[in-house]
């Protein structure tokens, strides 16, 4: 088996960051939208469906897994437009998501960087 639990890992966390960022972009794109709630997705909730589905012997899918969205519960109290996003907030997370999301992609590519030298070094 060339990809290991690591592998698949790393490919679940980079399927949920980008996932993650198309929410939070969302939530900012909606900032003046009357009434809009910000949503957020949860990695233990995606964590616990990947293990789920190895414990099941199954192999892990190449798309991204489907997932709840729930109103993000760090949100601040409604504003008078009944509006909870915190673009501050969002901002922030914006940033702190693209940089589990590169740290993810690049553990993977140092992952495939020591398959390939396993391999040359076999040729």
């Amino acid at each position: 088996m060339l990809f290991d639990k690591t592998s698949e890992g790393l490919v679940a966390a980079a399927h949920y960051a980008g996932l993650r960022h198309k929410v939070i972009s969302n939530n900012i794109a909606n900032v003046d939208t009357p009434g809009y709630k910000a949503m957020d997705i949860s990695f233990r909730e995606q964590l616990s469906d990947l293990m789920k589905t190895r414990e099941a012997g199954l192999k892990m899918k190449p798309t991204p897994p489907t997932t709840t969205f729930t109103p993000d519960l760090n949100s601040r109290r409604p504003r008078i437009d009944r509006n909870t996003v915190n673009i501050d907030q969002q901002l922030a997370m914006l940033s702190q998501n693209a940089i589990y999301h590169n740290a993810a992609l690049q553990l993977l590519n140092g992952k495939y960087r020591i398959l390939k030298t396993a391999l040359s070094l076999n040729s």
